[in-house]
């Protein structure tokens, strides 16, 4: 896999055609993205694809002659689930005035939708060809003084178009990086690189950030606690537990799982049940064990409508949060709604001084079910770091005045994570691959495709190869 990135690498840098230069460099993000082999920016590639692009600018009118507003998002694509969108929304609704949207990839009807109802005006990118994407931006861009960037790690569109806007026009960017543990571009043009915890902060620290750095948090609404928390149930008591995740964060990783856990809750507790939420059981074989010892006590759901979702956690005597991969701020969510809250420690840390609710140990988890206690100084950190006036604070200081925060997550949590927790050690890659992908890299040459191919493990091949076969199914059927 490092040969493969190496040499495309030496193609993006070597190729004359900017359009072929900016989808490779897509492809190659990309892979990155989902395949961490230690390589977390590309500073070099975006400044390169920068100087490219500028040449599409000699003639270029300045920004002045137009109407300049103060302030524009930028997403690659807004979606209906997930955290990013929702951060992206919370983020504009702290702006006095209304803020404009502009897409740079697509959208969902209901996606679009959804966000227009968070913005004044949003547009989306219609050009095809990439260096043509990249200047419909620059134009868009332009007309606005500060942009503010909700980016998908491989948008080296949208990337390029602000690197060429901020040396044509001196426009202000910041980077509001939700993906903060895998590999972006945007380290090159961010003027304001937001933090939005302590494992990004250290992960950051692996790259060339040009810009400045500044803590902001992920922001959390808080809801009046019930004051009868403290809790001593019996064993056989009949409790619900419930956690929430999507099949990724429960898949077992360099020996974290959180079947244990699950396994000793329902002995211990031996008239509960617990009800995972968001997790496939078709394809989440890693419970399938589990689900054939407990049955109908372990309850796995892949989908819940917002209002069944919110009932089934209101419901809940315990909410226990996703491992190895945590819920991030979700779980300081439940416990400023009320919620007990209980869990173990995860390599994937430092989002929320929530994280002092967990536990190393399964017993230590099982200590703190059986004597449960609520923690005001806890409740105190978490709006500190996390209450949604403490963070629109922090942001638009940084937006209007250039304020810089201090890491507010460093001083609260003491810190026992692993930056390294998805990194591929092995030779194969054990990751998945899109069809798009694939297929963009078999339609270069080069032996890229087949160079991808043979890095894979041999599940993930099958996996490859399954999915090329339904595609190729869907587009005869199309065609005929």
């Amino acid at each position: 896999m490092n040969k493969l990135i190496s040499d495309l690498e030496c193609r993006i840098l070597s190729e004359t055609d900017v359009n072929q230069a900016l989808e490779i460099a897509r492809q190659y993000g990309n892979l990155l993205w989902f395949a961490d082999i230690g390589i977390y920016d590309a500073p070099t590639i975006e400044n390169h694809l920068i100087n490219q692009c500028l040449n599409f600018f000699e003639n270029q009118p300045a920004a002045c002659g137009d109407h300049v507003t103060s302030v524009v998002h930028v997403i690659s694509e807004p979606l209906l689930t997930g955290g990013h969108t929702r951060l992206m929304e919370k983020l504009a609704g702290m702006h006095e005035e209304s803020v404009d949207l502009i897409i740079s990839r697509q959208a969902s009807m209901r996606a679009e939708l959804r966000v227009s109802n968070f913005f004044s005006k949003v547009l989306k990118v219609a050009s095809v060809r990439p260096i043509d994407i990249v200047i419909e931006l620059v134009n868009m861009f332009r007309l606005y003084e500060k942009i503010i960037l909700h980016i998908h790690p491989d948008d080296i569109y949208a990337v390029a178009a602000c690197g060429v806007v901020k040396r044509l026009y001196n426009k202000n960017i910041f980077f509001v990086n939700h993906a903060d543990h895998v590999f972006t571009y945007g380290s090159m043009v961010a003027d304001y690189y937001f933090e939005l915890s302590s494992y990004g902060k250290r992960l950051d620290s692996k790259k060339t950030i040009l810009g400045k750095k500044t803590f902001l948090g992920i922001p959390v609404h808080f809801s009046i606690a019930p004051s009868n928390l403290d809790f001593k149930p019996s064993e056989d008591q009949q409790l619900l537990f419930v956690s929430a995740g999507s099949d990724v964060k429960y898949k077992p990783n360099k020996g974290s799982d959180i079947f244990e856990l699950v396994s000793r809750i329902l002995e211990v507790y031996n008239s509960s049940k617990f009800l995972i939420i968001g997790s496939n059981l078709k394809s989440s074989f890693w419970f399938w064990a589990l689900k054939l010892k407990y049955g109908r006590r372990l309850d796995i759901r892949s989908h819940l409508e917002f209002d069944e979702y919110n009932n089934a956690v209101a419901k809940a005597d315990f909410y226990v949060d996703s491992h190895p991969i945590p819920g991030g701020t979700a779980f300081a969510e439940q416990y400023l709604g009320g919620r007990r809250c209980v869990g173990l420690v995860s390599p994937i840390q430092g989002y929320s001084p929530a994280d002092k609710l967990k536990r190393i140990s399964v017993d230590e988890v099982l200590e703190s079910i059986s004597d449960y206690k609520h923690s005001d100084s806890i409740l105190a950190e978490i709006i500190s770091v996390n209450g949604v006036e403490n963070v629109k604070h922090r942001y638009l200081a940084c937006i209007s005045n250039g304020v810089i925060c201090e890491n507010m997550l460093d001083s609260s949590n003491a810190w026992t994570g692993d930056v390294a927790f998805f990194k591929k050690d092995s030779l194969r890659l054990n990751a998945d691959v899109s069809v798009n992908t694939f297929c963009s890299l078999y339609g270069l040459g080069g032996g890229y495709a087949v160079s991808l191919f043979r890095s894979l493990t041999l599940r993930k091949q099958i996996k490859l190869l399954v999915k090329l076969v339904v595609s190729l199914c869907k587009f005869e059927k199309k065609a005929a």
